[in-house]
């Protein structure tokens, strides 16, 4: 299939507050949205699934001729739990044909339909949960009953019936009758007929669907998320409550939940494809006629529909326990007669399969398929629940909705609270969320009873997500505000597995089950110059990724990661060029609540030529992931290529596809958890994350010598006394010590001037005979810059004054204080360094344009600065210290700023490094002697 271009949305700063929101890219078809759902797999035999309610209801109360109500397997009849609730219906009644009071209707529109009085309620006093603005839409819709039915004489249509199926079932309206919605409730099947035009020519059968209403709190709770460092809400783990007992949800509690021996989870998503014939609808439509949904199972695209085993991506399941046929567990009526979509006969495999034990042993259905030819065609892993969720950008006026047809239970929340309830086992029945009108927009807020939806006080999102700035001034959902989605779904009834989702939702969140996306990537560098390169995913590397990716390290095979980097030439000229990185260690995932999943690596950058860059990964790198392209599908994707072209220009492209190659070579592919792997690169350049590079994060001191026996320094000392003398007896603030800086030069670290080595640190922190400074230094005497400093060194390059250094290459402040042995103050240094300030030190009054952008000038041939401060031997008055030991308490502070830094590559781009707010804060103990000059 030909790739079309990547969709990837970025998330706005609104949405950080709530655990779940990933800030990341995400990677699907530009035809295409992505969902992410939790998949729990049961073992059939748990007591609130494979009940068949209603034809327990028919066999065993109806009173009919036909009913057998001694006929149904032992382990139904003898299963006191099954049989307790057969017996009370007022409690665990469901609603459909059989046990109409139950339940209500569903109307043609995705709502229930009213009664004739107006009230939406069952015969038996059950109401919906939901707000009632919701319910209000029932009660002002005019629509007719949704029919659900089996259908004959159908046609292909590309759509509907692309298999071109004889036989067909589904909703009437949608395949047999434009007039359906006008039927009334006891209408007998010889009655209806299919108009022309509709795919079926022939009418079946068919039956009212009904829902069973007011089984689930109207209220979603949220917890916070434990990995969140601002305490944001978890919406992947969203607690949905019973409201009541009711349709065989007595372990309700456990369908949403993990819970040990009792389900198994898997995390994947759902995708929802481009409606070619109305392109703002994305779905997905599984359903009788073309399989069903079974997310769990490998099955044929042949048409047969053959069982292949389950998916190997998702071992966490029970496997298939089940057969894709109506078969209830008793002497059914109609057994012979039933057939399946491909027009086959059931019977013989119905009986196998009771003969095995029924729908409730979970061997059965196995055992069964394999003595038939239809089998493999049925085998099915049912008895799922599925909670899916999704963050969605609003957008006003533009009518956009959320629709989900299901067979057995199905509930939609928005912003935590619930807008479409359609409980119990159930013949496919649809509900719709329709965003315009839960904002207010279409009816205004007092159409909604005076809050939009979500923003009612004590609505459970009201406050977490700020409903005080996602509003506009009228009370309605602001144009472009983030809201929540979470549907839940259960398959607990064989039969077909019918689940169809229809969204016009244009902007969803990325997926964090999705495939792996880089969003964030943070290089460091220690004291010694080993990089740490930290990237946050959207999603977890499933094992087989990581033990490949170790396994590589070894021999070096795999670029795993590619940096794309802008270079200058000696003119300033621009250009890009593509780096792999081969990881040499990667940590576990460490899960960082709604920012994602960070990993952390060590590596080598490597260039397409093969050269090794020595200074690694550099600050406004761009990193994304590399692939496997062994069929060329990315390669001969002319408008992706275009897209590149024309950014980064075609050398970059080629540069970026002879990597894939590599990858190829191989031979693995980088996965999620859920089984997704990367197919691609992002949309466009600046989709690829950009490195932030924070170089040390610990501000390390340097200490020049601890010499006691220091040079004479009365002349000095001298000097100082008088000016304290016109300062009113005391040195200003900034007078007690010189103040060096010195811009670091290409050469310093062996041509990484981001690692110094103790001799280059020594080099920058000395002061020269006469107190001269080397070249690229200035020294500050009293506050201003000056040629030379009143430190010195001597014959034997012992200096006058006690020097501590810094790594500097931003604004800071100084402060040092001195004290004696006994703890009486001695004197003190302080000084703040604007940005400015910093700038003239290091590269003078001008700035190199090119190595980081016209924002972030470089300042020297690096950016990167030395600072040393100089305390003189002297007290607050200039005079001499005495012989003796001395306390020196320093703080240094280095303030947030962005700056460039370029290192020794000749084609290293610079750098830009972020200083975060440091305070740093050492206690030195030196002594002091002085000694003659001779």
């Amino acid at each position: 299939m030909k790739l079309d271009r990547f969709k990837r949305i970025s998330l706005t700063a609104m949405m950080f507050g709530l655990a779940g929101v990933v800030s990341s890219f995400a990677v699907v078809e530009d035809n295409q949205r992505e969902l992410d759902i939790v998949v729990r797999d049961f073992d059939v035999g748990h007591p609130d699934f494979e009940n068949f309610q209603e034809e327990a209801y028919y066999s065993i109360f109806s009173g009919k001729d036909d009913a057998k109500p001694s006929s149904w397997l032992a382990t139904y009849s003898t299963d006191p739990t099954w049989t307790g609730r057969r017996s009370n219906y007022g409690k665990y009644g469901c609603g459909n044909t059989q046990t109409p009071d139950y339940g209500l209707p569903v109307g043609t529109e995705g709502y229930p339909k009213a009664n004739a009085d107006g009230s939406v309620m069952t015969k038996s006093g059950a109401v919906s949960t939901v707000p009632d603005y919701i319910t209000a839409i029932s009660r002002v819709t005019n629509q007719g009953y949704a029919w659900y039915g089996e259908f004959k004489d159908c046609s292909y249509d590309a759509k509907l019936n692309p298999l071109s199926l004889k036989t067909m079932r589904g909703l009437v309206s949608e395949l047999c009758s434009d007039a359906s919605s006008t039927w009334a409730a006891n209408m007998a099947d010889s009655k209806k007929e299919c108009t022309a035009g509709k795919v079926c020519k022939g009418h079946s059968w068919s039956q009212i669907v009904y829902v069973t209403p007011g089984l689930v709190e109207r209220n979603l709770q949220f917890v916070k998320d434990p990995n969140d460092p601002n305490g944001g809400l978890d919406m992947y783990s969203p607690i949905i409550s019973a409201k009541r007992e009711g349709c065989d949800n007595q372990y309700f509690s456990q369908w949403y939940a993990d819970v040990d021996n009792v389900n198994l989870r898997t995390n994947t998503t759902l995708i929802l494809d481009q409606d070619p014939s109305d392109p703002k609808y994305f779905e997905i439509d599984k359903n009788w006629n073309n399989g069903g949904y079974f997310p769990l199972d490998s099955i044929s695209d042949d048409g047969e529909f053959t069982w292949l085993g389950p998916k190997p991506q998702y071992p966490n399941q029970y496997g298939a326990q089940s057969l894709s046929i109506f078969c209830p567990p008793y002497e059914y009526r109609y057994a012979k007669d039933q057939t399946d979509f491909k027009g086959s006969n059931t019977a013989e495999l119905c009986n196998a399969w009771k003969r095995n034990g029924g729908p409730k042993v979970g061997a059965a259905a196995y055992q069964a398929a394999a003595t038939s030819e239809i089998g493999l065609r049925h085998l099915r892993n049912y008895g799922f629940t599925m909670m899916g969720y999704a963050a969605f950008k609003y957008k006003k006026g533009a009518g956009e909705v959320f629709e989900f047809t299901g067979d057995d239970d199905m509930w939609i929340y928005v912003d935590g609270v619930l807008v479409v309830d359609l409980g119990g086992t159930h013949l496919a029945a649809a509900g719709k969320a329709d965003m315009d009108y839960l904002s207010g927009q279409k009816f205004g807020v007092a159409g909604l009873g005076g809050f939009a939806h979500g923003c009612w006080p004590g609505d459970p999102l009201e406050q977490a997500d700020s409903c005080s700035i996602k509003l506009d001034a009228d009370g309605t959902w602001k144009d472009g505000s983030w809201h929540h989605i979470h549907f839940f779904y259960a398959d607990r009834q064989t039969d077909g597995s019918n689940l169809r989702i229809r969204s016009s939702l244009s902007e969803l969140a990325p997926s964090r089950y999705g495939q792996p996306s880089v969003s964030k990537s943070v290089v460091t560098t220690d004291s010694t110059g080993k990089q740490t390169v930290s990237v946050t995913l959207n999603t977890t590397l499933d094992e087989s990724s990581l033990i490949n990716i170790r396994n590589a390290a070894a021999t070096g095979t795999a670029p795993v990661l590619l940096v794309m980097r802008t270079v200058y030439d000696s003119t300033g000229a621009s250009s890009t060029k593509v780096y792999g990185y081969y990881i040499t260690s990667i940590s576990d995932g460490i899960n960082l609540g709604p920012s994602g999943i960070q990993y952390d690596m060590e590596g080598i950058l490597v260039d397409a030529d093969g050269n090794v860059m020595t200074s690694g990964i550099s600050g406004n790198d761009k990193i994304a992931f590399n692939f496997r392209d062994p069929e060329n599908e990315i390669a001969n994707d002319e408008e992706l290529k275009a897209a590149y072209v024309s950014t980064v220009g075609l050398d970059a492209w080629n540069q970026m596809i002879s990597w894939t190659k590599k990858m190829d070579a191989a031979g693995f592919d980088i996965k999620s958890s859920s089984g997704k792997k990367v197919i691609g690169f992002p949309d466009t350049p600046s989709d690829w994350s950009v490195t932030q590079f924070v170089g040390n994060p610990n501000v390390e001191t340097f200490v020049l010598d601890k010499n006691i026996d220091r040079p004479e320094f009365d002349k000095q000392a001298a000097v100082l006394t008088e000016v304290a003398k016109n300062n009113s007896g005391e040195l200003p603030a900034d007078f007690t010590a010189d103040l060096i800086i010195t811009s670091i030069p290409t050469s310093a670290g062996n041509g990484n001037p981001l690692v110094l080595s103790n001799e280059d640190k020594s080099s920058f922190s000395k002061a020269g005979a006469n107190g001269t400074v080397g070249a690229g230094s200035v020294a500050y005497v009293g506050g201003k810059a000056s040629a030379s400093s009143m430190c010195f060194s001597d014959e034997s390059g012992v200096e006058s004054c006690t020097s501590i250094s810094y790594p500097v290459s931003g604004p800071f402040r100084l402060n040092v204080r001195v004290f004696d042995h006994m703890g009486h103050f001695v004197s003190q240094y302080q000084k703040r360094m604007s940005a400015d300030e910093i700038h003239k030190a290091l590269g003078g009054e001008t700035a190199k344009l090119g190595a980081c952008g016209e924002e972030y000038p470089l300042y020297g041939s690096t950016g990167l600065g030395w600072m040393t401060i100089k305390m003189y031997p002297v007290s607050q008055s200039g005079r001499m210290i005495a012989t003796g030991p001395y306390i020196y308490q320093v703080t240094f502070i280095q303030e947030d700023y962005k700056y460039c830094v370029k290192g020794g590559d000749a084609d290293e781009a610079g750098q830009i490094k972020t200083n975060t707010y440091k305070r740093t804060s050492d206690t030195y103990r030196f002594g002091y002697r002085r000694h003659k000059n001779k």
